[in-house]
């Protein structure tokens, strides 16, 4: 565990993966809106969010109690036998469903969730489902271990090729079933690779060093009690996004949907900012929670103010970042600063919710889950009629607050970490109205004014942080010259 004192360094080390994940982002986005029309855009990205829909139903939680049992194997078992155990566990449930769902209604399947019918579509969907689980377990390994280089490069190595595969695919075909064939087998090779070079990781040596592949689960009831609470959370928080994504093109078209889809590059910035930083929080908050609240608490301010200044300047290069994808795609202008409700207040949840999963409360998780896609579904089929993908957007920015509030009294009800309450909630007052303003007007010029002036308000209520930040920062600067 990294020490107290490298929080900038430890964070900045997790964060590797996810920029480079950001950078290739960008470089995908400019070639598939180019080379993909939208209605095809759109089913590449349906694909994506029914995938990990999948991926958290069928790993039944057992992923995220990975993370919470990693230090703590139950039953005495070694890190190893743990790994073992859940990853048979859920090679035999990924099996079984995947060839269910594809012999007995494999056309069905791929006709509501993609709207083109199809055995064989259904089947790459399922051995992509199937490498991700693995994947997903082999990387909670590296992250848990702190091997943060092995963790960096399976992350880049796995998201890479996810989109290097689609843009190869998009020079030969407009045939989806052809792109999705392509996305699985190329990720079948990846996962070769990995259960070879982390072998020593799930063959199951107990503590004693002796060879031990019986699978008893005496003992493990407090790991699947954890579990099967929290994979409905899982599967809820992601089917968040699918639902929003499946009634675009259900009520509209795959058109539409691609549109849509696309401006998520925008949030992909505020997700690379999360993304390191998340890591590392939890599993320090995990180690530390016990004796260093304070500490603890004073991040959720530095997070807030950070939160504010990241979105006003995704905002303010709007324009910029626009020249980069396809002219198609434009009509997302009016609504992109709402589809960054969800990224924004996610990164800041992090620093407000951690105290469900300390408490082991993972009924929490799924209500606030549950409670963001009621809110998502509601206000889709009210607001698409009316206006169509801006209302989509509209619906997004609310199921995201609902989140956000929910997950945040709940977390701080177990855990406080928001010392000055006041001061919080005009931050996110603060959020919201950034986000708001590029929808109420186009206007470049007012959108610039508006933002500094927000901000102006957001650096005087945090000058303190603001202050302690440049100070360490002028202090590392000064170290390494």
């Amino acid at each position: 565990m990294p020490k107290k004192e490298s929080f900038l360094k430890s964070i900045l080390q997790y964060s590797v993966s996810t920029w480079a994940n950001f950078f290739i982002g960008i470089v995908s986005v400019v070639l598939m809106t180019r080379l993909l029309s939208p209605d095809l855009y759109g089913l590449v990205a349906i694909f994506y969010s029914a995938s990990s829909v999948a991926l958290y139903a069928l790993t039944l939680g057992l992923d995220g109690a990975y993370i919470r049992f990693y230090n703590e194997p139950p039953a005495n078992d070694s890190k190893q036998q743990l790994l073992y155990k859940i990853i048979t566990i859920s090679v035999f449930v990924c099996i079984v469903t995947g060839t269910a769902v594809t012999i007995l209604g494999g056309d069905l399947f791929s006709s509501l969730v993609f709207g083109i019918g199809g055995k064989i579509l259904c089947g790459f969907f399922f051995v992509y489902v199937f490498c991700q689980i693995l994947l997903r377990y082999l990387n909670i390994s590296f992250r848990m271990s702190f091997r943060v280089w092995h963790y960096n490069l399976q992350n880049i190595m796995i998201n890479c090729l996810s989109k290097l595969l689609v843009i190869i695919a998009a020079f030969f075909t407009d045939n989806f079933v052809y792109i999705a064939a392509l996305l699985s087998i190329g990720l079948f090779t990846v996962l070769l690779l990995y259960l070879f070079l982390q072998r020593r990781e799930f063959i199951p040596y107990n503590r004693e060093g002796k060879f031990d592949r019986k699978l008893s689960f005496i003992g493990y009831h407090e790991y699947f009690r954890f579990a099967l609470f929290s994979a409905p959370a899982y599967v809820v928080h992601y089917l968040n996004i699918y639902v929003n994504q499946q009634i675009i093109l259900t009520m509209m078209s795959a058109y539409a949907l691609g549109i849509f889809s696309s401006s998520g590059l925008f949030g992909s910035i505020l997700v690379t900012i999360r993304g390191g930083f998340s890591i590392f929080w939890s599993a320090y908050v995990f180690q530390n929670y016990e004796d260093d609240q304070q500490r603890i608490g004073k991040m959720h301010d530095f997070v807030m103010i950070f939160a504010i200044l990241a979105v006003s300047v995704v905002i303010l290069l709007r324009d910029v970042i626009y020249l980069f994808i396809g002219q198609e795609y434009h009509e997302s202008k009016i609504f992109f600063s709402l589809l960054l409700a969800m990224p924004v207040f996610s990164f800041v949840a992090v620093t407000t919710s951690q105290g469900i999963a300390i408490s082991k409360k993972n009924h929490l998780d799924l209500f606030a889950d549950v409670v963001s896609v009621v809110f998502n579904i509601i206000f889709c089929l009210l607001l698409i009629p009316a206006f169509e993908l801006i209302g989509a957007a509209l619906a997004n920015a609310i199921s995201a607050i609902a989140l956000f509030l929910v997950s945040t009294y709940f977390g701080q009800k177990y855990y406080k970490t928001i010392f000055n309450l006041k001061k919080s909630i005009i931050g996110f007052s603060m959020l919201i109205l950034i986000l708001l303003v590029p929808s109420i007007t186009v206007n470049m010029i007012y959108i610039v004014i508006s933002i500094l002036c927000i901000n102006a308000l957001s650096i005087a209520l945090y000058r303190v942080e603001l202050k302690y930040s440049l100070s360490l920062f002028s202090t590392k600067m000064k170290i390494i010259n």
